[in-house]
């Protein structure tokens, strides 16, 4: 996120770039490279143990409940199936990537690009 957020800043820094150049179409190109970036690493900490959140939570939690957490590592996989594929074809509303995901890495992107536009004036 530090990454995202000090080339979001560079992203702002070539204020207006005009249409169809090379300089416009690498602005442009940062700025997805930056949206997908933010995206993956809040996606990465949905809190299944496949994930760093899985990891995240493991370690929060008592260890005699982290030991019951981790032995749903084996079956991480086929959850992360589950969760992301399986239910949200038999119901739209368990879509965690579209209800939770989706909207805290939009705002972390805004955030970002806020910044880079107070930073480029």
């Amino acid at each position: 996120f530090v990454l995202a957020g000090l080339l979001l800043v560079l992203h702002g820094v070539p204020a207006p770039v005009p249409p169809f150049t090379l300089a416009r179409f690498a602005v442009d190109n940062l700025g997805n490279f930056l949206q997908i970036n933010v995206f993956l690493g809040i996606f990465n900490l949905i809190p299944l143990p496949p994930f760093d959140g899985g990891h995240v939570v493991q370690g929060l939690l008592p260890r005699a409940a982290a030991i019951h957490y981790a032995k749903l590592a084996r079956y991480g996989f086929p959850l992360l199936l589950v969760l992301l594929f399986v239910l949200p074809m038999i119901s739209p509303q368990t879509d965690i990537v579209h209800r939770f995901v989706a909207p805290i890495a939009g705002a972390a992107t805004d955030f970002f690009f806020g910044i880079a536009y107070l930073g480029a004036g």
